[in-house]
This record gives structure tokens, C-alpha cells and sequence, in this order.
């Protein structure tokens, strides 16, 4: 069995593992219902994506929340500005690398007008899988919550008694996640226990 990293292998493992035939998406687009369910409505997890900026233009990634930075791989952090600012330098301006950015409507554009990639942080929901969005944080992190989850769905139509034992497993996934990811954010941290010498 291949190792699960997308949606086309974690399709193929779903039914592997139940040694059933299933309609992937359907179990998928579940999981995903359950999975925010747990998270809530205002979840949004740091992701980062690259972008490719045609004419100064490139689309937001699905998902979209709030900017955090974009980084172009030779010039570093490229400053956002508001649309007006943007609109302005491009008027008199010839293409060429980025010097700021602004976000309108579902796109971000570039001043200059800028041909070529640069990597969009921002924060995110969380993106359904499908055959044209093949993965996202969720299944590059952890692609054991997906199957355990898939697999519940997938029992628990044919009223399989093992189902809420999946269920279970990938929630505890999903709370082992958060905990790690309070940990690596405290990790370094240095503590200090008042009324003790260092």
C-alpha cells in the first residue's frame, strides 16, 4: 500500500483498508463536515502557498482567511498596501519585481506589474480534498485522522459495531495536532518559577 499524501492515495487506502469499494468523495466530503465540527467556525490554521502572479495578478488560495506575508525568493518581503497605493505606483510603473501588494476581491496584486512566483503565509481553513485540490495541511500532517475518519463513515453505513472506534482515533489525532502545535509554539520558551535563583 502507498503511503497516503493526497487525495487519489487516500481513496485508494480507504478502500483498502475496508476491502470495500466506496464512493471516496462522499466518505471525504463527510470526514471533512466532522472534522470542522471539532475545529469550530472561527478555526484557521498558518499555511503557506506559492503563488503565481501573471501580469501582477494571482488568485487567492481557496480556503483564504488573512494575509500574513509574501515572500519573493530573491527580494524577501514584499509590504502590503492598500489597493489605491498599489493602483497608483502601477499607473506610471513598468513591470518588473514586486515593491508592495494588496489584496482585492479574491486576487492579489503586485507594484509593479510582476510575472513569476512568490510564497504567499496567510491563514486558512481548512480546503476540501478533491481530484483538483489534491491535498491540504490536514492530510500533509496528518493522513491517519483522514482514513481513521473515512473509515468511520465507511463502517457505519453498513452498521459496522468497529465504527466508533475510528471515530474516536481520529479525534484524538486531531487533539494530539493541537498539542503538538502548542508545544512547538511554548517549546522554546524559557520558564521562570518565581522566588528561585536562576
Amino acid at each position: 500500500m502507498a503511503q497516503i499524501t493526497d487525495y487519489t492515495t487516500l481513496a485508494a487506502a480507504i478502500d483498502d483498508w475496508d476491502e470495500r469499494d466506496h464512493d471516496a468523495d462522499e466518505l471525504i466530503g463527510l470526514a471533512e463536515g466532522e472534522f470542522r465540527l471539532y475545529f469550530g467556525p472561527n478555526f484557521a490554521k498558518e499555511t503557506s502557498t506559492s503563488l503565481t502572479f501573471t501580469s501582477g495578478v494571482a488568485s487567492l488560495p481557496s480556503g483564504f482567511v488573512r494575509a500574513l506575508s509574501l515572500v519573493h525568493a530573491t527580494l524577501g518581503d514584499v509590504p502590503f498596501r492598500s489597493i489605491a497605493a498599489v493602483r497608483a505606483y502601477n499607473y506610471d510603473s513598468t513591470a518588473g519585481d514586486p515593491v508592495m501588494a494588496a489584496i482585492t476581491g479574491t486576487s492579489i496584486v503586485t507594484a509593479p506589474l510582476y510575472t513569476g512566483s512568490a510564497t504567499l503565509s496567510h491563514e486558512g481553513t481548512l480546503t476540501g480534498l478533491t481530484s483538483n485540490n489534491a491535498t491540504n495541511w490536514l492530510i500533509t500532517n496528518a493522513p491517519q485522522a483522514y482514513l481513521s475518519m473515512c473509515l468511520y463513515f465507511g463502517k457505519a453505513k453498513y452498521e459496522d459495531p468497529t465504527a466508533p472506534g475510528y471515530k474516536a482515533t481520529a479525534l484524538q489525532t486531531l487533539a494530539d495536532l493541537g498539542i503538538q502545535s502548542v508545544v512547538a509554539q511554548y517549546g522554546r520558551v524559557g520558564m521562570t518559577i518565581r522566588g528561585s535563583t536562576p
